[in-house]
Parts: C-alpha cells; structure tokens; sequence
C-alpha cells in the first residue's frame, strides 16, 4: 500500500506528545494498515521513554527507521519545510501566529492534494537509514 497524501499534527510545542499525536492521527488515518514505516530524523521526541512504551504496545503497527545523523538532503520534510518558508512565512505580513497558522495549514493541506494526485513526498534517493532497535 502506497503511502499517499499527507499526515499532519500542530502544537504550541514539539515534544513527545506531539509526535504521538502524529502516531495516532496516521494510525487513525491508516485503519486498514499491517505496518506504517516511518522514516525519521534523530530527534529526541522520536525516541523518548514515552514513545518507546506507546510503541512496545503497537509494535507490530510501526516500524521506525532513522536517518543518518546531518543528513538534511536525504529528509524530504526539510524540502516540505523550505517549501513553506520560501511559499508562506517569508515575509508575511501576518498580524497574528493564529492568522499565520492557518494559513500554513492551508498551504499544507494544498500540498496534500496535490500529493494525492501525483506520487508520494518520499523520493527514491533514501539511502542508508537504520530501523530502530
């Protein structure tokens, strides 16, 4: 199954809760899915104490696997997010962070249908990455 569209969560903070918002909202959003293989950078929050216990008990659902440290150019979220800055946050002349998010939201939700109707974010050029333990 192909992993098309794309899946987002927002907070006031990155933290661990954020990221198992991320989880849950994909496994909402994936009901009918054996595995969701993510493919993630070294952050903290991706393999907290609190992440690791929420995966020991869906294990079988998630696969985590991480990118070689300082390897931006093989994380196709850095080109989401240069995307945005360069398409939305640049310069804006927004008079509230509520105004700027949504409309960041509704720059995303943009780039999700137009990933709906094209291949998936992810690109070929992966390379190494190790599974987590």
């Amino acid at each position: 199954m192909q992993g098309n569209g794309l899946v987002f969560v927002s907070s006031a903070r990155k933290n661990s809760e954020l990221f198992l918002a991320l989880l849950e909202k994909l496994r909402k959003h994936h009901p009918r899915a054996h595995r969701i293989h993510l493919v993630l950078d070294n952050y903290g929050i991706h393999s907290s104490r609190r992440v690791k216990e929420y995966l020991r008990k869906r294990g079988e659902l998630f696969r985590l696997h991480f990118l070689p440290p300082y390897c931006p150019e093989h994380n196709d979220i850095e080109r989401l997010w240069r995307e945005v800055h360069a398409n939305v946050t640049r310069n804006h002349r927004c008079k509230t962070i509520e105004e700027l998010l949504r409309r960041v939201t509704w720059y995303l939700h943009r780039v999700a249908a137009g990933l709906r109707k094209s291949s998936p974010i992810h690109s070929e050029k992966v390379g190494k990455v190790r599974r987590a333990a």
